[in-house]
């Protein structure tokens, strides 16, 4: 076994599962579309190395899907859309400005 801190400084994880319409499921609701938006955008705003989207097995909330949890925080989005994953990036930039602020010693800006 090898251990090693995280290589990424956030990651992404996003619901895949599909019950192909026998119940609610993420995958059926639309998430594939979702992952390859997040990747998208990520690539687009240069955050190869610092957020890792992952698929991402049932987060047990079927009903609410697409869901997703961004780690280290635990923030966790229902019902998304491919739509809203400018919205989630922007958070996440926020939060990278909080934590570099934070190593620097200043105050985050608002």
């Amino acid at each position: 076994m090898i251990q090693r801190p995280q290589p990424y400084i956030r990651q992404i994880h996003v619901c895949i599962n599909n019950r192909n319409g026998e119940s609610p499921s993420c995958g059926y609701s639309g998430s594939e579309e979702v992952v390859e938006e997040l990747r998208k955008v990520c690539k687009e705003r240069n955050l190869k190395g610092k957020v890792r989207v992952v698929r991402s097995g049932c987060l047990d909330v079927c009903a609410f899907g697409p869901n997703m949890m961004i780690w280290p925080e635990g923030l966790w989005y229902m019902k998304t859309t491919k739509e809203d994953v400018p919205q989630i990036v922007e958070q996440y930039m926020k939060l990278e400005a909080a934590d570099q602020a934070k190593e620097a010693g200043v105050a985050p800006a608002k």
